[in-house]
């Protein structure tokens, strides 16, 4: 994955959790056809004056929305949820956990209960709603809700199965190993990878045989997120695929692959082979310091070496 993400995982809603806003994205782009040479008072008449009516009135806009948005309580959105327009459900779900992970829980004792129950009432509901009621249980913590999203899995959407994989992440409940194990077989590519990078997160030994069949994968980015789960449990199997997480060249096979996407799964690969190799990480943690095109990589890379250096274990051979 603070928990870093699954590799090449879909672009799906997970991304909404790590990214404080939804869609849409794209800002209005400011107008750029003004004529070089026009005059001073020209400019201020039909540019200056109008932009700065709008930035105010963007301002006021989103000091109000804040304040809207900051007057609203759990129980608000819990409420919304159960009887919301459609819009504001998933809307109110989404927000709750923002809330829940800014650390608001503690003043509600009985949100487990009530986040539960709309979770188990969400089967013909909304995806989006099921997604982010199923986050919510995984930020709170409480094993009680291991045999709900256990049984998250047996959704037909793959990204509700995708949310409640990493969710059972969050919890960590060695209980829920043999079922997420099955769910590395799903037929969904994501959904595999997102099984592997699960096990590892949960970090019981009881994972590794399932980790170490992960390897086997075809799919570049599945076998990538086994790799990475069994170098949690400190596994040196792990080491060769990691390699290839570090060779722009594998990861420039994998065409759904965004930029940023690559970086970072070259940044979590790099921490788990520095633990793992040990000194003789050096030579490849050197190369990509000194050539990588990416500035996060180096910088990544440079960390990395340097707590190689701090370590006084011995090298590992492989």
């Amino acid at each position: 994955m603070i928990q870093e993400p699954p590799v090449g995982n879909r672009e799906s809603e997970t991304a909404a959790l790590n990214s404080p806003t939804p869609d849409p994205r794209s800002p209005t782009p400011a107008p750029t056809d003004l004529p070089k040479e026009s005059s001073r008072t020209i400019l201020f008449q039909f540019v200056i004056f109008p932009l700065g009516v709008v930035l105010i009135a963007v301002l006021i806009f989103f000091l109000f929305g804040k304040l809207a948005t900051d007057d609203q309580t759990i129980p608000d959105y819990l409420n919304a949820i159960r009887s919301g327009s459609s819009h504001e459900r998933w809307q109110a779900a989404y927000q709750l956990s923002k809330a829940i992970k800014r650390g608001e829980a503690k003043r509600f004792p009985s949100l487990e209960h009530d986040v539960a129950t709309l979770y188990v009432n969400s089967k013909s509901d909304d995806p989006r709603i099921r997604r982010y009621l199923g986050m919510v249980l995984g930020t709170l913590g409480d094993w009680r809700a291991t045999p709900l999203l256990l049984d998250g899995l047996n959704d037909r959407d793959a990204d509700n199965r995708i949310y409640a994989l990493t969710a059972l992440g969050e919890l960590r409940d060695p209980a829920s190993i043999p079922r997420i194990a099955q769910a590395t077989s799903d037929e969904d590519k994501d959904v595999r990878a997102t099984a592997y990078y699960t096990l590892g997160a949960i970090g019981d030994a009881s994972a590794v045989p399932a980790l170490v069949n992960g390897l086997k994968e075809e799919a570049l980015d599945v076998r990538w997120n086994a790799a990475i789960g069994l170098a949690r449990l400190g596994d040196k199997r792990a080491l060769g695929p990691l390699r290839e997480i570090l060779d722009r060249s594998r990861l420039n096979r994998v065409a759904t692959m965004r930029e940023d996407q690559k970086e970072d799964a070259m940044i979590v690969a790099m921490s788990a082979y520095a633990t793992l190799a040990g000194r003789d990480a050096v030579p490849d943690l050197q190369r990509i310091a000194a050539s990588d095109p990416s500035l996060r990589v180096r910088a990544a890379a440079k960390q990395a070496l340097a707590e190689v250096a701090g370590s006084r274990g011995p090298a590992v051979s492989q």
